[in-house]
């Protein structure tokens, strides 16, 4: 009886594991210090190999824009990639951005 307890809680504990396992990010094996999620509510690597951030503290004050669904090509600056708001002026937030699929620092 002790056996079959055992095994029992033996297999329920490999499917929690199982199942806690498909809610990891992907690219696991990747050097990764920040997720974040896409449009899609997908996650993705969005901290840059070898860069410092500073400490996530809090989000910035004001919500991101809606993310465009067509890209016109046109910027007048380099957009300023970033894992979070505290790697962003105090008055810019880190919102995605579909045209460069990452996300960006805009001022809000």
């Amino acid at each position: 009886m002790k056996v079959q307890i055992l095994a029992a809680m033996v297999i329920v504990a490999t499917v929690v594991a199982m199942t806690e396992a498909s809610r990891v990010p992907p690219y696991l094996g990747r050097d990764c210090n920040h997720w974040c999620k896409n449009n899609n509510q997908v996650l993705y690597c969005c901290s840059l190999s070898g860069t410092i951030y500073p400490p996530y503290i809090r989000d910035h004050p004001g919500k991101c824009p809606s993310v465009r669904s067509t890209c016109t090509g046109v910027r007048s600056s380099t957009p300023k990639l970033c894992p979070h708001d505290d790697a962003c002026d105090f008055r810019s937030k880190c919102c995605y951005d579909a045209c460069v699929e990452h996300h960006v620092c805009k001022t809000v």
